[in-house]
């Protein structure tokens, strides 16, 4: 007992942020360093730029609690930045990749499949509402705006890609996408706005410092444009196999901030939970399905999918003007987007969480064959 006072005495030596461990494809010299939620981001900026040797973090986020910076640093100086007080955790920035009643007759098969309680229908039924007065953020490739099929309803946000000085989608991933959640001919929710937020390439590949930047974007455009509850946002990426702290706690903060947001489960036919940000409890997390309502093969799965949607051989949107036919739960997730949107504008508005329980008590409960999932449920839109 005599030793107590002088040990309670000593100074506790103040233990460096951790750096976290490689879990996906990283990019060689670049990190995303996440501050503690009370850290104060502007005086820490300074002191940042002082250990680069001058030089500003590329991108600053702030979503709701969620603070921090990609930077490009050697692993000396992330030791060095891991030391401030103020830093909750450094992790390797990652590469990421591409994952009244109207009736519409001859529809696209994913949207009569949504549509209908059983499978086999030609008809897409809907609201007339139909997604008016919503937003809808396409965090992907960009949109090929002047798409007639878009009737002008699609516009350019944002461009995170780095080295990109153009607005173009160079891929026709995320026009495609974009399509599915909203396009005349081949849209869930056919007069939602379409935003363009641009994280990936011509290749259709980025880095996840790129896609939090992007998600930062629409979450601050939703919230400065009075927005918030009438957004939803599409996330459909993939990776080999990628887990990110960063990006799902980015992704966490969006849903708090209020926008709705639907992931892709992944293509490799894993456990969801493996990935990011499919892994985030609080996003909507989508799985594929075939035309005869089996889980596609490709598909993630698990307990943390929250809802299936049609994923295979989907026609929408393309690039050059014209359309194109893809598969994979990018494909199955802006079915969900556009359902988001539909649901805000025929129903009113919900918060994120609320609107994804919205579209699970909506969805036809037990017929994904080989699910893999505790949510075998499949996307409906109420409206047979």
């Amino acid at each position: 007992m005599k030793f107590l006072g002088p040990l309670l005495a000593a100074p506790l030596a103040a233990l460096a942020a951790p750096i976290l461990e490689a879990r996906g494809e990283a990019i060689p010299g670049k990190w995303i360093a996440v501050l503690k939620p009370e850290s104060a981001t502007k005086i820490l900026v300074s002191t940042m730029e002082n250990i680069l040797g001058g030089v500003s973090p590329k991108h600053t986020y702030k979503i709701g609690s969620f603070q921090g910076y990609s930077i490009s640093a050697s692993d000396a100086v992330i030791n060095s930045i891991a030391d401030l007080s103020e830093i909750a955790y450094i992790e390797p920035d990652y590469k990421v990749s591409i994952a009244s009643l109207r009736t519409q007759n001859a529809a696209p098969w994913g949207l009569a499949r949504i549509s209908s309680r059983t499978p086999g229908t030609s008809e897409y039924k809907y609201d007339e509402s139909a997604g008016e007065g919503t937003y809808s953020y396409i965090i992907d490739t960009g949109i090929f705006v002047d798409h007639p099929d878009f009737e002008n309803r699609a516009e350019f946000g944002a461009n995170f890609v780095e080295g990109s000085n153009t607005t173009a989608d160079e891929n026709g991933h995320g026009t495609h996408v974009a399509g599915t959640t909203g396009s005349k001919t081949y849209g869930v929710a056919k007069k939602t706005n379409l935003i363009a937020v641009k994280v990936l390439n011509a290749e259709g590949s980025g880095a996840v410092s790129q896609v939090i930047a992007g998600l930062q974007w629409a979450v601050d455009d939703a919230t400065q444009k009075q927005r918030i509850g009438k957004a939803v946002a599409n996330i459909s990426l993939g990776a080999l196999r990628l887990l990110s702290s960063s990006v799902n706690t980015a992704a966490a903060a969006a849903v708090d901030a209020g926008l709705f947001l639907a992931v892709a489960a992944g293509n490799n036919g894993l456990d969801a939970s493996l990935f990011s940000p499919a892994s985030e409890p609080s996003v909507c997390t989508v799985g594929a399905t075939e035309a005869d309502d089996s889980r596609a093969s490709f598909s993630n799965w698990g307990s943390l999918i929250d809802v299936f949607a049609p994923g295979v051989d989907i026609i929408s949107t393309w690039n050059n003007g014209s359309t194109g036919i893809i598969s994979g739960t990018s494909m199955a997730t802006p079915h969900i987007t556009g359902l988001g949107a539909y649901l805000l504008a025929l129903e009113g508005p919900r918060d994120p969480i609320a609107l994804c329980e919205r579209i699970q008590t909506l969805a036809t409960p037990d017929i994904v064959t080989k699910s893999l999932s505790k949510n075998n449920i499949l996307a409906y839109n109420g409206q047979a």
